[in-house]
């Protein structure tokens, strides 16, 4: 059992000094328990575990946070003081053991917003303003003071931690910003009875520790995190850390507390930034995850992370909330609200404050954050404060073309106005809805306006009203000459250079002189002039064309550009070369063109150059690599990367280039072996790179067949297990070239089924091909695979194995006995590719037939009685050649001629046909082969019946049962043999027997032995009396029966007075119901019989009355 998570907590509280310990232990087939220990700490643990049966590492980790939460949540903590992170009703928290002296060297300050706040702060202290009323709380003066980093503030702020939760949150926040003593915020931080405080204050340490007490808290984080990531970050392994975060993510837990530990992880170990933005770009704003942004952002804004604060306030602006409602909860707590995404009524209050809410992210949260930081954006500006453009600069970099690119637009309404309807046109600017964007970079422009729909519009003549959205507003920012040219770029400013407006620009005489016109309307650009990097960031890290033609023109105008050109080094060009847009990719062309004309390139800048998207950049680098080729042909880095070139244009040069120069032959098995690592790389399939790996894999082949001929197996195995198709085409190519020279003997299995196995058919084809050129006797090492792989999803590979698994059965018959034995199962269960039961049935029946001898007749039964036609045809089968006919018995044998499967059916009357005189002698079961429900069976039954029974093989009472079926042919059948063999010695049988049968064929058949059996007897008329009923009384069915019988009738009723009395009663009934046909003939037989015997019947003869 190997530990794979473990948690430590403690309690203490009075005399109480509790551990609970858990664990998450895996037990081997990829089954995990978690398993707990408690009591007093020191003492002897009581054991339990909350997995009675191991389960699935996903539901074990659930398990383990549920027990750590529900103790925490009960004053557990993780930290060995025992001291508890939830709030006590009878604790309360100070500072007061930190006496700081309050300095007052700020009162000499000059008038001023510090000086104000330090005086309210002083004054609460000192109680001078205890009866004094002030339109902003105490609360908020502490967290100004924060805001604005006043380090004088703290001594005050620790005297006044006391309060409710809000107040104290407030304090622990500004102590943070105003750096207060380490050893005030580790008092919060182990100590506060609140969380959310005593979590604030340990953000607080990350940014304010330093050294060992700076890598002792780190790991306090570490430590806290799911056991997985532990071992990456300590070997500090980036890409795990990225694939394990964006795994982890997905996944259902009962929290994210992680994700929080490690963004404050990453603000020390920057290796950790890329993979845990990349997670904060993509997570969803919906519940179970968003509490954990909100706190990520919040710990952003605290510790002046401004590249993840305009991240988050990008998303905040761009994606729309879960839900809306426009309730004040704290007024209306019972309020309720229907929410289309959970499809259910809510009250509103009570579902949010639960820990599993299904809501999260209200249009209220969305426009408060990013409220929040447009108001933090224009106060840093205000106050001339350098985070002015660290921010600015993260939020334009947040911006992504495409997610945020709209076109410009117009719409239209109606107004009264001179007696008319006038249409009004309102035009949006391009990418209207980017509030930061164009805030950032014009909003101090006049010609354009905010209004309170967050919409960015070219401003009318009515737009003087209050209905806009505060703008900031700066002498600073050197006003907005030369407006006139932002109108005619109604769709963005910056797609093309401006010309300088003619007009001055007034500058502020405490900034830096303006280097150029701020034709733009950009604020605080005096600001941004300080900090020219920030141009250079903009231009490597946007993806919008105006910010970076905006950072373009500023950086080119900057008096500083010059010296800054030359502080870019190699990485720097290349990064701006190989961006996606165009601006930055001419920058960075220009600049190396500039810098490196007259000196040799290394080879990677000019990779950088053939890659970019600047067609003049791709030339520049075919004119170096041309004139350097001697050089640049000795690295096999610049070789590859030739191969792999981004663009159509130049793989095709490069094809050119390279087989017209000869390469050293030292570098081209590590070319091949970094072009395949390459080609492995390509997971992501689009048609850009299937064309590279197209040219690539071509190229490869053309320069080098030797050395892809002598490439590792392995290496090839890994190139056909690749996801992209075009890869393993490519690898495809490199076997058959290896074909020849394998020793076959020395693949690996993995290797050869893995080919078998492969999702694309060229790779099975070619792994089929390998298994031909195999001799049987390696073959028959993997007996237990090859069988497998005869029932592969994949037909091919179905088809292509008979003979091989024959080849191999004739090398060694047990092989092919237990191939049998495990194969006939397989038909009995339903399959689970289309054509397995059919591939499987044909080589059991050719290949393997030869190998069935260990199948008795219960399995041909099995198989023949499957619903699966596969199956039934192997059972016959193994009938025909391995089961005796004695071993069967007949009525199994009538039941096979029942079968839905034709060869089944004529399994048994090949049976019949071979055993005639076993079928003579059980004739009486035997017979019972004409009752199947098959017609086929039935027909053959008859025919053999004709010609294999004599006289002597039927007895009447088999006939007549014959003749008494109910499926007509049959029934034929019956009357014919009866006709064949009728025997006067049981003729009265017969005709007793026919004339119960109630169909109207049988009836007219027993008429043919009335005047031969019947006549001349009245006792046998009255035996008859049913017979001659059913037939007389039928509507419309039956003449020729019915005048045999009324001419029988008469005949007899002549005979004799009996015969007539017998004759009389049966007609006199008749006629009561009989058709007026029948009852005339009726009528005329009584008359005869009464002239000729005094017989009774119900006639009264009526003299003819003639009337004159």
């Amino acid at each position: 059992m190997r530990l794979v998570q473990q948690s430590f907590l403690y309690f203490t509280e009075g005399n109480s000094d509790k551990v609970y310990e858990i664990d998450l232990c895996d037990v081997g087939n990829d089954k995990y328990v978690v398993n707990f220990r408690y009591g007093r700490r020191g003492a002897q643990l009581k054991e339990g575990s909350k997995t009675p049966v191991p389960v699935l590492l996903n539901e074990a980790e659930k398990i383990f946070l549920a027990i750590e939460a529900e103790k925490i949540n009960k004053g557990y903590t993780t930290s060995p003081s025992g001291e508890s992170l939830i709030p006590r009703t009878a604790a309360s928290f100070s500072l007061d053991s930190f006496n700081l002296v309050l300095n007052k060297d700020w009162s000499l300050w000059p008038a001023g917003r510090n000086k104000a706040i330090l005086q309210r702060l002083h004054n609460a202290v000192s109680g001078a303003s205890a009866n004094q009323k002030f339109p902003w709380k105490l609360s908020r003066v502490i967290w100004k003071a924060g805001e604005y980093k006043i380090k004088e503030a703290a001594p005050y702020i620790i005297q006044l931690f006391k309060g409710d939760h809000l107040h104290q949150y407030c304090c622990a926040w500004s102590l943070i910003r105003c750096e207060v003593d380490t050893a005030v915020l580790q008092q919060i931080h182990t100590a506060h009875h609140i969380p959310a405080i005593a979590k604030l204050a340990g953000a607080g340490l990350v940014k304010n520790l330093a050294g060992i007490e700076k890598e002792t808290h780190l790991q306090y984080y570490i430590n806290r995190l799911p056991e997985v990531f532990k071992p990456i970050i300590e070997s500090g392994a980036a890409s795990s850390f990225e694939g394990l975060l964006q795994e982890r993510i997905v996944q259902q837990q009962p929290n994210y507390n992680w994700l929080e530990d490690l963004f404050l992880l990453s603000t020390e170990k920057r290796w950790m930034r890329k993979g845990v933005k990349k997670v904060l770009e993509t997570i969803p704003f919906k519940p179970n995850y968003f509490k954990h942004i909100r706190a990520v952002f919040k710990m952003a804004e605290l510790l002046d992370d401004f590249e993840f604060t305009g991240l988050l306030a990008c998303r905040f602006e761009r994606e729309e909330e879960m839900f809306r409602h426009g309730f004040t909860l704290s007024a209306e707590p019972n309020a309720e609200l229907y929410v289309p995404e959970i499809e259910e009524w809510v009250k509103l209050q009570k579902e949010l404050k639960k820990s599993t809410s299904r809501l999260a992210y209200s249009q209220k949260t969305r426009w408060y954050f990013h409220g929040r930081v447009l108001r933090t954006l224009n106060s840093t500006g205000k106050n001339d404060n350098p985070d002015y453009v660290k921010l600015a600069t993260a939020l334009l970099i947040g911006y992504r073309h495409t997610q945020d690119f709209r076109e410009h637009y117009s719409s239209f309404h109606h107004v009264w106005a001179r007696n008319t309807y006038q249409q009004v046109e309102t035009r949006f600017l391009q990418n209207a809805q980017a509030v930061f964007l164009h805030q950032v970079l014009s909003g101090n422009n006049p010609a354009i306006v905010l209004k309170s729909d967050r919409l960015w519009r070219m401003r009318s003549e009515n737009d003087n009203s209050g209905a806009t959205l505060k703008k900031s507003s700066s002498s600073n920012s050197g006003g907005s000459e030369g407006v006139g040219g932002f109108i005619k770029k109604l769709t963005g400013f910056f797609s093309k250079k401006k010309e300088a407006a003619p007009a001055a620009v007034t500058t502020n005489t405490t900034a830096p002189v303006s280097h150029s016109l701020n034709k733009n309307g950009t604020p605080y650009l005096h600001l941004w002039n300080t900090m020219p990097q920030a141009y250079v960031q903009l231009l490597m890290e946007a993806e919008m064309e105006e910010v970076h033609q905006f950072a373009k023109e500023n950086l080119t105008a900057h008096p500083d550009y010059p010296s800054i050109k030359t502080k870019l080094d190699k990485n720097a060009l290349k990064q701006l070369l190989s961006s996606s847009f165009a601006i930055p990719a001419g920058v960075g062309f220009s600049l190396t063109v500039e810098k490196f004309e007259t000196a040799i390139p290394d080879h990677d800048l000019v990779t950088a150059l053939l890659n970019c998207i600047d067609t003049a950049a791709q030339q520049k680098g075919i004119e170096w690599t041309e004139k350097y080729r001697h050089d640049y042909l000795k690295e096999s880095i610049f070789v590859t990367a030739l191969i792999f070139s981004k663009h159509a244009a130049i793989r095709s040069w490069a094809r050119t280039f390279l087989k017209a120069n000869a390469l050293p032959e030292t570098i081209s098995n590590p070319v091949v072996g970094k072009s395949i690592a390459e080609m492995l790389g390509y997971i992501k399939q689009s048609p850009e790179n299937e064309a590279i790996l197209k040219d690539a894999g071509g190229l490869l082949l053309e320069l080098f067949p030797a050395e892809l001929k002598q490439l590792n197996i392995a290496v090839v195995a890994d190139l056909l297990k690749h996801e992209n198709a075009v890869v393993l085409l490519f690898g495809l190519q490199v076997l058959k070239i290896q074909k020849a020279q394998l020793d076959l003997g020395k693949l690996s299995k993995e290797f050869l089924f893995g080919l078998l196995h492969h999702h694309y058919i060229m790779v099975r084809e070619e792994g089929l091909g390998l298994l031909q050129h195999m001799d049987a006797a390696t073959l028959l090492q993997y007996q237990d695979e090859m069988i497998n792989a005869v029932v592969s999803q994949h037909e091919n590979v179905r088809k292509g194995l008979p003979a091989i698994i024959a080849a191999m059965a004739t090398a060694n018959g047990s092989f092919g006995i237990k191939a049998a034995e495990l194969l006939m199962p397989v038909l009995l269960r339903k399959e689970t590719t289309e054509g397995i039961h059919a591939d499987t049935s044909k080589l059991l029946c050719n290949e393997l037939s030869a190998y069935l001898q260990n199948a008795n007749k219960q399995t041909a039964l099995n198989l023949l009685y499957s619903t699966y036609p596969a199956a039934q045809n192997v059972g016959v089968m193994i009938l025909e050649k391995y089961t005796e006919p004695s071993q069967l018995s007949i009525p199994q044998v009538i039941a096979l001629g029942a079968h839905e499967n034709l060869s089944v059916r004529e399994w048994c009357w090949k049976f019949y046909k071979e055993q005639s005189q076993r079928i003579k002698y059980e004739k009486d079961s035997s017979i019972k082969l004409l009752e199947s429900k098959w017609q086929d069976t039935r027909q053959f039954a008859m025919q053999f019946f004709r010609e294999e029974f004599t006289e002597s093989d039927w007895s009447p009472e088999v006939l007549i049962s014959l003749a008494d079926s109910i499926k007509p042919d049959v029934e034929s059948f019956g009357r014919e043999l009866i006709t064949k063999f009728f025997s006067s010695t049981n003729g009265e049988l017969y005709l007793l027997k026919l004339s119960q049968h109630p169909s109207e064929k049988m009836q007219l058949f027993a008429t043919n032995y009335l005047e031969r059996f019947a006549a001349d007897d009245a006792a046998k008329i009255t035996s008859l009396d049913f017979y001659f009923r059913s037939v007389l009384t039928r509507v419309n069915k039956s003449r020729t029966a019915k005048n045999r019988i009324y001419h029988f009738l008469l005949t007899e009723g002549r005979r004799s007075e009996a015969a007539a009395t017998a004759v009389s009663a049966i007609l006199s009934d008749v006629s009561a119901i009989a058709a007026i046909g029948d009852k005339a003939k009726c009528i005329d037989i009584l008359m005869q019989l009464r002239s000729l015997y005094e017989v009774a019947t119900p006639l009264k003869v009526v003299e003819t009355v003639t009337r004159n």
